[in-house]
């Protein structure tokens, strides 16, 4: 536990965590920029959007892998039933995910749902036809990762990260030739694919160079620490456990689609759809630190010492301020434009229309943060029912907020889809404000009244 919560130790202790989130982020930028380099890249780009936001759908299911590992798994049987279970719920997904996409549902989910048509629909499906495979990449990696955790060697997801930017790097430039051997979807849906595999497989290596045999380390760990920790899991407990994270990270994988339904419903589908999917990509490189904020509260908060709460507020909003101008300078100056164009490649109707969308997220760091902020203190104090009820209303409010914006029709369509996330994350926000409110206020009399207990039987 953190007993001192000044700023340069709460820099330190989150400026490590950063630095996997950005150059995740970083790779999905690259992204852009493989695609861009593909024939008809307005096409590619919006199809490729569409794609991935329906295949995080379902791969909801072993989003929170990572955590489920750094949780449970303590004991050489417990990894053992950890790994046999998410095999199961991995390849059930992925039995589900290929007969949708392979019959005629997933053209229909694409065409009706999602709202894209002709060209672009057509490579959607083309590419969800390679993103079958990856849930199974993902679950090894986020697997590994929950294991290098548990070892605390999380050095190696940077590693293993950087190792994925320089591949994706080098996919980029060999794409000329092979949009030559594949076709253009392919090439499309093999870059995101093999980019996860590649990762996940240099975890798994790495975590075999540090622990030899994963499952003898833990054996080892549980034999020299005997606690009810690390009691035998059976599979239902697994399952009790990981059930409600599934419901949260399957209702976090909404957003896209919701986004994307919009916007595949402006005047311009394919082209709000990239500009929208090139300007996230690169406002999230600038906003990646905001998404491991909530470890900050989480590790330096204590209820008892006000001080440490007013530190981390101070150093929440320092953040949040430094994350504003920064995407200000980008989106108000001529160097957004400049990265849009010569370093991502996109066309120049794009990179105008992107430029919208980043003004407009200059906002997002304050609302983030704050989001951050308080689901990291709601996790400190295990109330985490807020979480999930954060998250209904963040969708409530990104559906109707796109759905507003979408009768409205603005002149350049991409920023229906920033204002619905705007609207979406300073919703959950103010929730999850009033909520820690309303849980202090209801702690305060119950504090008063173990106080005066304790002072009756002193008397």
């Amino acid at each position: 536990m953190h007993n001192d919560a000044s700023i340069a130790k709460q820099a330190r202790f989150f400026l490590p965590l950063t630095i996997t989130a950005f150059l995740t982020l970083l790779t999905h930028s690259l992204f852009n920029a493989g695609l861009a380099r593909l024939p008809s890249p307005e096409v590619y780009i919006a199809a490729f959007a569409v794609a991935k936001s329906l295949m995080h759908m379902f791969e909801s299911p072993i989003m929170m892998v990572r955590q489920t590992v750094a949780a449970l798994v303590d004991s050489g049987h417990n990894f053992t039933r950890v790994r046999n279970f998410m095999l199961v719920v991995v390849a059930s997904v992925v039995v589900v995910f290929a007969g949708i996409v392979h019959s005629g549902l997933g053209r229909w989910i694409v065409d009706n749902v999602m709202g894209l048509q002709g060209e672009a629909a057509s490579a959607s499906i083309v590419i969800l036809s390679v993103f079958v495979f990856f849930p199974f990449a993902a679950t090894l990696r986020n697997f590994m990762q929950g294991i290098l955790i548990k070892f605390q060697t999380t050095p190696l997801l940077t590693v293993a990260t950087i190792i994925r930017i320089v591949y994706v790097t080098a996919f980029i430039a060999a794409i000329p030739h092979l949009t030559g051997i594949f076709s253009p979807g392919i090439v499309a849906g093999l870059m995101f694919f093999s980019a996860i595999s590649v990762e996940a497989v240099v975890l798994a290596i790495g975590a075999k160079l540090v622990s030899g045999s994963i499952e003898g380390r833990f054996r080892d760990m549980a034999a020299s620490v005997r606690s009810a920790a690390s009691s035998p899991l059976s599979y239902r407990l697994v399952f009790g456990f990981f059930g409600p994270l599934i419901i949260t990270a399957f209702i976090k994988t909404l957003a896209m689609p919701i986004i994307n339904i919009g916007l595949a419903r402006t005047i311009q589908p394919e082209i709000a759809i990239s500009a929208y999917a090139v300007a996230w990509a690169l406002g999230m490189i600038v906003l990646s630190p905001t998404i491991m904020f909530h470890q900050v509260p989480l590790n330096f908060i204590d209820d008892r010492k006000p001080a440490n709460a007013r530190n981390v507020r101070n150093f929440a909003f320092g953040l949040a301020v430094i994350l504003s101008g920064a995407l200000a300078v980008m989106s108000f100056t001529d160097i957004g434009y400049l990265v849009l164009t010569r370093l991502i490649g996109a066309s120049d109707l794009i990179s105008r229309m992107s430029m919208d969308v980043l003004r407009i997220m200059v906002v997002l760091p304050f609302l983030m943060v704050t989001r951050e902020f308080y689901w990291g203190l709601s996790m400190k104090r295990r109330v985490t029912k807020y979480l999930s009820k954060g998250k209904i209303v963040n969708v409530i409010a990104l559906t109707s907020a796109v759905s507003i914006m979408v009768l409205i029709g603005p002149d350049n369509p991409a920023v229906v889809g920033i204002v619905g996330m705007c609207t979406a994350e300073g919703a959950e926000a103010l929730y999850l404000f009033a909520s820690t409110r309303r849980y202090e206020s209801a702690q305060q009399p119950a504090a008063g009244h173990a106080k005066a207990a304790f002072r009756g039987s002193e008397s």
